[in-house]
């Protein structure tokens, strides 16, 4: 059961009445339940261990670390550091063993080791408790006293799957308090939702249908293609990942929650620095705040090999490079992530390093020079994530990524190609091919329209909220074709013509 599937609304509606019809901690045992019910949908499985599994380490991993934050705050001095850096290494462990157990099951035991499945969501709910934990062990949050509220919070089924990463600090005082249904707020949630499942529906997964087709086979099309794919595929991930960000924070505001923004027009940045400041934004603030500036500021830094012994504290640049190339690992453990990981690091290593030795960028660059920067910023990223893309392969490989570059110059006719790509993946009649492209031409324009309005005219305010104040015509007007154009790509995906897997959801 994801946010698209047709029993979804059933369940929210479900939800909504309960939760709204109980009052203090009763709400909090509504969203804990039905958090379960939905975890529980998403990890079904024919063998009985593996519904099992994902379930047991998330709700052991709830049940550490609220065990351990109420440890950590009874403590003081060196203990409360010892069993702060106790329990995140813990919860870091166990992502870790999940995370890289099948790379090295088959080396230790042979092929016929058991892959084990990796649970739904860990990646997200241990950052989150390992926020939780640190901050607790800063001063800067309370610990939790009420386990099931707790458990509400890093359950959360609007998060708990892909994020955005939730503080604690942020999200429990909104838990502890009465929530009231509020018309204006849900108002404001149910267009987040509607945009996002636009984006999310009649975007990337109607683009991905062509992109599966490409990378799935890329010894077969010519240089021109690849390119369009690739580019296709970075309007792809983030219409994805944008559009259910939007969707999770639709129904916190629903239910009476603020959830944080996870992006903010990132396409249109014109500098790598920017772009990270505007794409995943959750994990891009997690990774600065829980490991960024520990390895410029920690004292435990100067113990690192190699630079450690050289600098009492790892300089900026070091730790940037160490943040990317560790962000890499985290997304897969295959070469090709750990290529991506480093490009990101040379990218904002690189960038650094011309503001220092040259010059730091002019706060309001002249239009050309903006654009020029802009598009150098997306044709860097799109290049990076062909091996993003590739590692998300069954057979990934950096030999394969080799062959998608090198074949960027291989002979070939872009429309010919991309033709026969839809042609063969999905749709075998020629004005059916046009038809799609037609309706992608649509979609795309509205995406970048509203993004564009939120860069350069509404100060980041996103679309949807900005809605409300149009007038009821063009309001009703822009609902009903976000609808039909989203039931299209509904209809595109249906019918034997392929599906699009949610990629973070992997993670």
């Amino acid at each position: 059961m994801t946010f698209t599937s047709a029993v979804f609304p059933f369940f929210f509606l479900a939800v909504c009445v309960c939760f709204f019809a109980a009052r203090g901690r009763g709400q909090a045992a509504v969203l804990a339940a039905a958090s379960a019910v939905f975890y529980l949908a998403n990890c079904r499985s024919d063998t009985p261990w593996r519904t099992v599994l994902p379930v047991a380490v998330l709700y052991a991993s709830v049940l550490f670390s609220f065990f351990c934050a109420k440890a950590i705050a009874r403590s003081e001095g060196a203990k409360r550091k010892r069993l702060t850096a106790f329990a995140v290494a813990v919860s870091l462990a166990v992502l870790a063993f999940f995370k890289y157990c099948n790379f090295f099951l088959p080396t230790v035991f042979g092929e016929t080791a058991v892959s084990i499945g990796l649970p739904l969501g860990i990646s997200f709910y241990t950052f989150a408790s390992i926020s939780y934990l640190v901050d607790v062990s800063r001063g800067d949050t309370d610990a939790e006293t009420d386990l099931v509220r707790f458990t509400a919070f890093l359950t959360f089924f609007g998060t708990i799957t892909s994020g955005p990463i939730c503080r604690a600090r942020t999200l429990l005082p909104q838990m502890r308090e009465d929530r009231r249904f509020d018309a204006k707020r849900a108002a404001d949630g149910l267009r987040l939702v509607l945009f996002g499942a636009f984006e999310w529906v009649a975007a990337a997964n109607v683009l991905g249908l062509f992109v599966n087709e490409i990378f799935e086979n890329v010894a077969s099309y010519g240089g021109a293609v690849l390119v369009f794919a690739a580019a296709a595929y970075s309007m792809q991930l983030y219409c994805e990942f944008a559009g259910y960000s939007d969707v999770a924070r639709g129904i916190g505001l629903i239910l009476g929650y603020d959830l944080p923004a996870n992006f903010k027009t990132p396409y249109f940045a014109t500098n790598f620095s920017g772009f990270w400041n505007r794409w995943h934004i959750s994990l891009s603030s997690w990774l600065q705040d829980y490991l960024f500036m520990p390895l410029v500021w920690g004292r435990w830094t100067s113990r690192i090999p190699v630079i450690g012994k050289r600098f009492d504290k790892p300089p900026m640049i070091s730790s940037v490079a160490i943040v990317f190339f560790l962000s890499g690992l985290w997304h897969g453990n295959t070469a090709p992530f750990v290529l991506w990981g480093t490009l990101q690091a040379a990218y904002r290593v690189g960038e650094e390093l011309l503001h220092r030795f040259y010059k730091k960028p002019q706060k309001k660059p002249k239009l050309p020079l903006r654009v020029f920067k802009t598009a150098g910023v997306f044709v860097l990223w799109t290049a990076s994530l062909v091996f993003f893309r590739i590692g998300l392969l069954s057979d990934s490989s950096v030999a394969l990524c080799g062959t998608f570059f090198a074949r960027i110059f291989a002979p070939g006719s872009l429309f010919a190609d991309v033709s026969a790509a839809v042609q063969n993946g999905f749709y075998a009649k020629p004005v059916m091919v046009a038809a799609y492209f037609a309706n992608l031409l649509i979609v795309l324009f509205i995406v970048f329209y509203t993004d564009w309005l939120r860069c350069f005219r509404d100060k980041d305010r996103h679309i949807a909220l900005r809605a409300a104040k149009w007038k009821t015509p063009a309001r009703w007007a822009a609902y009903y074709l976000l609808i039909c154009l989203t039931l299209a790509g509904y209809i595109m995906q249906s019918g034997g013509f392929g599906t699009v897997s949610f990629a973070y959801a992997n993670f």
